[in-house]
């Protein structure tokens, strides 16, 4: 393989909407009538005002803490592991260091913390056939892991499912490069996919450097990504992230016509803890959610969707788009929180179908990361990196007909 790498209805729901230049946090309700449109509606002081689609800054709203966070600690490097005989020679390693907070647990239980989208069943028979100490002793599934003990758990190769890898560059120098990621390529290896990443697209592009990427996206998710190419550029993008100095904007298709051209939702989110281990909910801070803030812009209205650009304040697992399906906006294509668990587990297990597709209408997500704005790790100049709106999302758009809604609500 080559590097792949080109040149440079009737819900109702509620959510917290500030007010403009108050520090008032309002309810607003977004409801869906029976024509698919969704209007919010919200206290009479108008839109909520934030930086257009192209800012670099955004100033932090009166009375609200940003507060850095600490920066992430530097990782150790990877533990050396013996390969255990009968093991072949092509078999993939995954290797885990036991963090504390999972210390005592099972081995098959632990297996199915680090890798959420096990189930139970499926870790034990992994750990049955396949999980060793780093000395390559086998381990039981009723093993008990041990803080910092190092597990290495080996699967056979087997082929993976296709995925774009022709990923185009749309910045470069001697610390940095900003990518523009494909839908469908995920970032990291994962069970399913080992040599068609981003980061062995990465790898095989710049075979002579460790190039690190500094966040990551969904594998369903297009978009610009940033990454490292020198340990300080690592350590400066990565400390930058941590205290909320990267500016992200993102592009969406939602269901539903938005009424309002500005709006904030203010909504703490957590783990939800049902079938689908990923799957975030809207929880209070009370009950362990998690500060969680994004600004919204309506783009462009179409008959029965809006195209909206999203400003993440904070960067939780499936931040923007739990906050639009929370509102009555799910992502076009989103098979998690627009078309809930069955359809998510659905889509697991075998490819989309015809009618798989013809329900989500697109077969990946419509969220694209748009642009992001950063200081220079180097010289701290500004940089305002952007990835065009993807083919697939465009031509969403343009085959339906741009709709203006009726100030007063009529449509």
């Amino acid at each position: 393989m080559g590097a792949g790498i080109t040149g440079a209805t009737g819900s109702t729901c509620a959510a917290r909407v500030r007010a403009p230049g108050s520090g008032r946090v309002v309810t607003a309700s977004a409801t869906t009538s029976t024509k698919g449109r969704t209007v919010l509606s919200r206290s009479p002081s108008g839109a909520v005002v934030f930086p257009s689609i192209g800012a670099q800054r955004r100033v932090p709203e009166k009375g609200r803490s940003h507060k850095p966070a600490t920066a992430p600690r530097e990782r150790d490097p990877r533990p050396t592991v013996t390969r255990p005989e009968g093991v072949p020679d092509d078999a993939i390693a995954s290797v885990f260091v036991v963090r504390a907070e999972l210390a005592g647990m099972r081995l098959d239980r632990w297996l199915s913390a680090e890798l959420p989208r096990l189930t139970r069943t499926r870790a034990q028979r992994i750990v049955e056939s396949w999980a060793f100490a780093a000395d390559a002793k086998p381990l039981s599934p009723a093993h008990r892991v041990r803080f910092g003990e190092v597990i290495a758990v080996y699967r056979p190769r087997w082929e993976e499912p296709p995925a774009p890898r022709d990923v185009a560059v749309v910045y470069e120098d001697a610390q940095l490069v900003a990518v523009d990621k494909p839908a469908g390529l995920p970032v990291h290896p994962t069970a399913r996919y080992h040599d068609n990443t981003l980061t062995a697209v990465l790898k095989e592009r710049y075979p002579d450097e460790r190039v690190v990427l500094a966040h990551r996206l969904d594998r369903e998710t297009s978009g610009v990504l940033l990454a490292a190419r020198t340990p300080d550029a690592e350590r400066s993008l990565k400390r930058a992230f941590a205290e909320r100095e990267v500016h992200k904007t993102y592009q969406a298709i939602v269901h539903g016509e938005i009424a309002d051209d500005r709006f904030v939702v203010d909504a703490p989110l957590a783990l939800e803890g049902g079938e689908v281990a990923v799957r975030m909910c809207v929880r209070p801070e009370k009950k362990g959610g998690m500060a969680s803030l994004t600004r919204f812009e309506v783009l462009e209205r179409l008959d029965g969707f809006t195209r909206v650009a999203c400003h993440p304040e904070t960067g939780r697992q499936h931040q923007i788009r739990v906050h639009l399906a929370h509102v009555g906006h799910p992502i076009v294509g989103d098979k998690l929180y627009a078309h809930g668990d069955e359809v998510f587990l659905r889509s697991l297990d075998a490819p989309d179908d015809d009618a798989l597709l013809s329900l989500l209408l697109l077969p990946r997500q419509a969220l694209h990361a748009w642009g992001i704005a950063f200081a220079h790790p180097g010289d701290a100049a500004p940089l305002d990196q952007r990835a065009p709106l993807p083919a697939d999302m465009a031509e969403f758009c343009r085959a339906r007909p741009k709709h203006t809604l009726d100030p007063r609500g009529g449509g």
